[in-house]
């Protein structure tokens, strides 16, 4: 790929979260729109954007552009917030279901995140992104798989 002269001047981060305590839950539609909401508003008050995105049942991988916030000031907000969003659905679900007093413990471990500096760092991510659902048998061919940013069935907004 050709990339512009300063196409990497403003910080582009690849971060990874997996979530724990609620099998599968990434991948459920009402999960997904919490997600893309949190994100599209985000994007809408340029905070950040969005580069590229994959969602697995347990995990999200998120390519994030640095706008108005830096990735640390943007970052640990976004998480919690995202976090109390998702426990508070599953609750109610839970709830719903007929579960008494349910207890939700639903952590974000492990988070990494990477800078990415160039264009081999960002072929390799995105890459990696494509083809990590075919590697984990969850689709025969990325164009098949919903939840990532070819298909984009989450609704999160790309630039």
């Amino acid at each position: 790929m050709n990339y512009l002269p300063g196409a990497f001047d403003t910080p582009l981060w690849y971060i990874v979260m997996h979530l724990k305590g609620a099998s599968g839950i990434l991948t459920q539609k009402r999960y997904c729109d919490v997600l893309a909401r949190r994100l599209n508003r985000d994007q809408a008050n340029s905070l950040i954007s969005v580069d590229d995105y994959l969602l697995l049942p347990d995990a999200m991988y998120l390519m994030v552009q640095e706008e108005a916030l830096k990735l640390d000031l943007w970052w640990p907000a976004f998480r919690d917030q995202l976090l109390e969003e998702l426990k508070e659905l599953y609750m109610a679900e839970l709830i719903a279901g007929g579960t008494a007093a349910p207890v939700v413990n639903l952590v974000w471990e492990p988070v990494t995140y990477e800078l990415i500096t160039g264009p081999e760092a960002f072929e390799h991510r995105a890459n990696e992104m494509l083809f990590l659902p075919v590697r984990k048998g969850l689709a025969p061919d990325p164009e098949y798989y919903p939840y990532n940013s070819v298909n984009n069935k989450a609704g999160i907004d790309l630039q």
